[in-house]
C-alpha cells in the first residue's frame, strides 16, 4: 500500500486527483433537527426522570463547559455560530489552496490540489528516496496518532493513516514552496505558481482552519539542514501587517533619544517556544511582549475615557508616533512632553492592506478558541484602533504620523473595516490601562482645553493668525502710547521750551 501512495507523488507530470466523496469533510450537524428532538415532550417523560438527568451529569462529571485550551485540539474548527455568519467564507474559508483535513477533498480548490505533487517533487529536486523517506517518517504510527490529535477527532477518522500522511507531506511540502517564493533557499523554480496566485496563497495560510502542525514542516526541513524558526521569522516578517517602518527622522528626536531614560522601547523579548502551526506562529509574534515602561503613576479610580477619536486628542495637543523596531501589539506607550503642554503616543504601526481583514479575524479567533495567553493582545490592539479612528480624518492624522499605512481604495475603507471588526469585540482597553489614563487626565485638563480653544480658534487659519497678530501689536502700542500719555515724566527740554515761552512770548 505504501508503494501506491508514494508513487502517486511521482507521476506529478500526470497528477489528475479524482473526487473521492468518503475523503470529503463531513457536514456540520443539523442543529434545526436536534433543537426539534429537544424541544418535543414525551407524556411518558416525569418529573423524577429530568431531575436524575440533571443529578447525573454532576456525579459522572459531564458539563457542558468547553474544553480548556489545553485539551481542545490546537487547529479547531470553528463554533457554529462563526460559521453561520455571512462572512464566514470570506474571511474563514480558503479560496485557492486547502491545507489540513476541514477543507480537504472541496470541488472548487482542487485547481491547486492537483498541482501538490509536482511542487513536492520541485522541492525535493526529484529524489524519490528522500520523498519515500519523509512519507515513511511522517506515517509512523506514533507521528500519524499525534497529527492527528491536533485536530477535531470527527475530522480525520474518514481518512486512513496513508491518506492522511500523504495529505501533510503534500501540504507541508506546498508550505515550504510558498515560503521559498518569499525567502529563498531551497529551490530556484517557481513556475508552479505566479504571482497573482501568491496573494491568494498567503491569505489562506493564515486561516484557522487552514493550518497543519509544526512538526510537519520541521521533518520536512530536516532534508536541508535549515533551522525551521529562523526560517519561519523571515516568512513571518514579510507576512505582518504590523510594519518595521522608520519614520524621516528630524534632529530633535535624535537628539531627544540620545537623553531620553525611557525603558519603554527595546528589543522584543525573544521566545524559542515552537508554536503549533503558522498561524500561532504569526499571533505569537504580534503578542510578543516587550520591555514595559516603568510605572510611574497608578491609575486607580479610572473609570474610563470619553474622548471620541484621534483628532479630539490632536486638539488638546496629544501627537501621535510609531514605536521602532517592533512587530508587538502588546505595547504602546505615552509619553508626557515638555512643560507638560504636550503629549505623544506612541503605537506599532500598521500596515493595511486587503489581506488585513481575515488575518486580524482569524488571529482574533485564534485568541478565542487556542491561544494559552490570557490576554487577547491583537483583539485588545484592533479595539483601540477601532475607538480611535472615527473619520476618515482620523485615518490622514495616523498615516501623517507614520503610524499607519493605507493600502485599500480610500481612508473611509479603514474606518469601515475597524468599525465593523471591533464591534464585535468586548472592550478591552483596560490592558492598555495606564497609558488610557494618562491619555485621559491630559484630555481633561483645563490648560490644555483653554490652549486647544485658542488653537481651534486662531492657528488653523492662516489669515485668523495673521489677524491675532496685528490685534496684538496694536494692543501693545496703544498701551505704549497711555503709558506715556499718563506717566510721561518732565525732561530738560520740557523746561527749556517753557522758559523760551516766558522769555521770548513765543
Amino acid at each position: 500500500m505504501t508503494t501506491v501512495y508514494i508513487s502517486s507523488l511521482y507521476e506529478h507530470h500526470n497528477c489528475e486527483i479524482a473526487y473521492n466523496p468518503l475523503i470529503t469533510n463531513t457536514k456540520p450537524p443539523n442543529l434545526n433537527m436536534q433543537v426539534q428532538d429537544q424541544t418535543q415532550c414525551s407524556f411518558e417523560v416525569t418529573s423524577d426522570s429530568i431531575l436524575d438527568s440533571i443529578y447525573e451529569s454532576v456525579s459522572d462529571g459531564t458539563s457542558s463547559r468547553p474544553p480548556s485550551s489545553l485539551t481542545a485540539p490546537r487547529i479547531p474548527r470553528l463554533p457554529v455560530a462563526v460559521m453561520e455568519k455571512p462572512d464566514y467564507e470570506k474571511y474563514y474559508v480558503p479560496i485557492f489552496v486547502p491545507i489540513g483535513p476541514y477543507h480537504f477533498g472541496e470541488p472548487k480548490l482542487q485547481f491547486v490540489e492537483k498541482r501538490k505533487p509536482a511542487i513536492a517533487m520541485k522541492l525535493f529536486s526529484n529524489n524519490k528516496e528522500a520523498i519515500k523517506k519523509l512519507f515513511e517518517k511522517l506515517g509512523e504510527p506514533e507521528m500519524v496518532k499525534e497529527l492527528k490529535s491536533f485536530y477535531e477527532e470527527s475530522s480525520t477518522t474518514e481518512y486512513c493513516d496513508k491518506v492522511f500522511t500523504k495529505m501533510m507531506l503534500l501540504n507541508g511540502c506546498f508550505i515550504l514552496y510558498v515560503i521559498n517564493f518569499f525567502c529563498g533557499g531551497l529551490v530556484e523554480d517557481y513556475s508552479e505558481l505566479n504571482s497573482n496566485e501568491i496573494d491568494l496563497v498567503r491569505r489562506d495560510l493564515y486561516l484557522l482552519e487552514n493550518q497543519i502542525p509544526f512538526k510537519v514542516l520541521k521533518e520536512v526541513l530536516r532534508f536541508w539542514r535549515i533551522d525551521l524558526l529562523e526560517y519561519i521569522k523571515r516568512f513571518i516578517d514579510l507576512s505582518s501587517f504590523v510594519i518595521r517602518k522608520r519614520p524621516k527622522r528630524k534632529w530633535l528626536d535624535n537628539l531627544t533619544e540620545i537623553f531620553s531614560t525611557n525603558e519603554g522601547i527595546g528589543d522584543e523579548d525573544e521566545d524559542d517556544e515552537e508554536p503549533s502551526h503558522l498561524l500561532g506562529a504569526l499571533h505569537g509574534k504580534h503578542s510578543r511582549i516587550v520591555k514595559a515602561p516603568r510605572r510611574t503613576s497608578g491609575p486607580f479610580g479610572f473609570k474610563g475615557h470619553n474622548f471620541r477619536n484621534v483628532n479630539e486628542l490632536v486638539d488638546v495637543g496629544i501627537g501621535f508616533k510609531p514605536i521602532k523596531d517592533t512587530l508587538s501589539m502588546a505595547h504602546i506607550e505615552y509619553v508626557k512632553g515638555w512643560w507638560g503642554f504636550s503629549a505623544t503616543v506612541k503605537l506599532p504601526p500598521i500596515a493595511v492592506s486587503k489581506l488585513t481583514r481575515p488575518m486580524l479575524l482569524n488571529m482574533i479567533a485564534y485568541e478565542c478558541y487556542c491561544s494559552i495567553d490570557d490576554i487577547p493582545w491583537v483583539s485588545c490592539y484592533v479595539q483601540l484602533l477601532a475607538t480611535l479612528i472615527d473619520h476618515p480624518e482620523d485615518v490622514k492624522v495616523l498615516r501623517k504620523a507614520w503610524v499607519l499605512d493605507n493600502y485599500l481604495a480610500s481612508d473611509q475603507e479603514v474606518v469601515k473595516l475597524f468599525d465593523e471588526i471591533g464591534s464585535d469585540l468586548a472592550r478591552g482597553s483596560s490592558l492598555y490601562l495606564e497609558a488610557m489614563y494618562n491619555i485621559q487626565r491630559h484630555y481633561e485638563s483645563r490648560r490644555n482645553t483653554l490652549l486647544s480653544q485658542l488653537k481651534n480658534e486662531y492657528f488653523k487659519s492662516p489669515w485668523a493668525f495673521f489677524a491675532l497678530i496685528g490685534a496684538l501689536i496694536v494692543l501693545f502700542l496703544a498701551g505704549v502710547q497711555t503709558y506715556f500719555t499718563v506717566w510721561n515724566p518732565k525732561s530738560t527740554c520740557d523746561d527749556l521750551c517753557m522758559f523760551l515761552k516766558m522769555n521770548h512770548h513765543l
